[in-house]
């Protein structure tokens, strides 16, 4: 494939997008590594935001970190909660046949059994090998929703989710080009924002392109 090709389609594609989307991010969780694992785990393939303030996974998510104020920045706190407890105020989301509550869980051990553990916000580094491995070793996440959980975290990232990666394989076919895998329509992204948007930060530049995409007509997706 012609990358630069590849980056001209999706620089071209971006021009469809509104302008208001580019301040659309919700902000995630800074500073709070509890709250932000409880939201990466449960926005896998489930309604992120609705009108109802105690549905969806953000207002579900803000339940849970007022109903757990100790858990919201703190792993081993959270790891103690037990899922039984997450999943009362989160749902019963499953993803790969597991409760997502359980997968929380196990992330959480993994990440305080690292040495040195991470155990709150400021320990954890997205590019650090042992810490995404800690949460990819998990039966049922993965390095998309890594990536979601450091930019919930206030770090800059792309999640190339079915999303990121329907807007740039579209983007691609109308410049008769071949679809792209995760990591190349991530790489992709990240060179459009920095030609053409390096004025939106990366989590805002990224979200626009999420939702215009979410928003499309079904029968265009």
């Amino acid at each position: 494939m012609d990358e630069q090709r590849a980056i001209a389609a999706v620089a071209k594609a971006l021009g469809s997008i509104p302008e208001k989307d580019f301040s659309a991010w919700p902000g995630g969780w800074p500073d709070q590594i509890g709250v932000s694992l409880v939201d990466a785990v449960f926005s896998i393939r489930a309604v992120y935001k609705t009108k109802h303030p105690a549905k969806g996974v953000l207002g579900r998510a803000k339940l849970f970190r007022d109903a757990y104020p100790d858990a919201a920045n703190d792993l081993e706190c959270l790891r103690n909660l037990g899922e039984k407890r997450i999943r009362e105020v989160m749902g019963n989301g499953k993803t790969v046949g597991r409760f997502k509550s359980e997968c929380i869980i196990e992330a959480a051990d993994n990440f305080l059994s690292l040495t040195p553990p991470v155990r709150s916000a400021t320990h954890l580094h997205a590019l650090d090998p042992d810490h995404r491995s800690a949460y990819t070793e998990v039966k049922g996440l993965g390095d998309v929703t890594y990536e979601y959980l450091t930019m919930l975290l206030g770090q800059p990232g792309i999640k190339a989710d079915r999303m990121i990666r329907g807007f740039v394989d579209a983007a691609l076919k109308e410049q008769h080009l071949a679809p792209v895998t995760a990591e190349t329509a991530r790489r992709i992204v990240a060179a459009v924002h920095a030609a053409e948007r390096p004025d939106v930060e990366l989590q805002k530049f990224d979200h626009a392109i999420w939702i215009y995409q979410r928003d499309l007509p079904k029968t265009t997706l």
